[in-house]
């Protein structure tokens, strides 16, 4: 199975590079208007989401509309070992694991309630809540433990019919892509 997803994230990460810029404008703008319009975003006391990064499905204008909302928004801080948390988010930025940055080691470490919404990075979704994450394996690790929405973002091109899925995967409750959102009992 390992083999069979570093195969599968090669040719995601290329079907990814070749997506065109205005798909990418236009698809992050269909999910920004997805995840603004879910009940489950609306209601969430706090909503734990990640900063997008390169050609990932963008977040930032979901934080910024939070920010703006002034609802509880938490990032992710990597750990040494594979592990992470969450922290508030007050506009401060420090650069964590891998360069990306995170919350500074003075935010307070945040943990998601039956309410709360988790936006979860992926490659793709099937279109069975199943996540092809980036192979680190920190977000399998860290849902394993929480209760919340957990929502996969996915461009609508790169969504699958069915993925690969091992013993440690933890799919999604919600797949929301720019065309259309995708519901599992949870």
């Amino acid at each position: 199975m390992k083999e069979q997803k570093a195969a599968l994230r090669r040719e995601i990460r290329a079907r990814i590079a070749a997506l065109p810029e205005e798909y990418l404008r236009e698809s992050d703008a269909g999910i920004l208007e997805n995840v603004l319009s879910l009940p489950e975003f609306c209601r969430a006391g706090a909503v734990f989401a990640y900063l997008s990064v390169e050609r990932e499905c963008d977040t930032r204008r979901i934080i910024d509309a939070l920010m703006e909302s002034e609802r509880a928004v938490a990032l992710p801080r990597s750990r040494p070992g594979g592990s992470m948390d969450f922290a508030l988010y007050d506009g401060r930025l420090a650069e964590g694991l891998y360069g990306i940055p995170q919350p500074p080691e003075d935010a307070p470490e945040l943990r998601p309630g039956e309410g709360d919404l988790i936006l979860v990075p992926a490659l793709c979704c099937d279109a069975a809540g199943v996540r092809l994450g980036h192979g680190g394996g920190y977000y399998d690790r860290w849902l394993a433990g929480c209760s919340g929405w957990k929502v996969g973002l996915c461009r609508a091109a790169l969504l699958q019919d069915r993925l690969p899925r091992g013993p440690y995967d933890i799919p999604v409750d919600l797949v929301v892509t720019d065309r259309r959102i995708l519901h599992f009992d949870k």
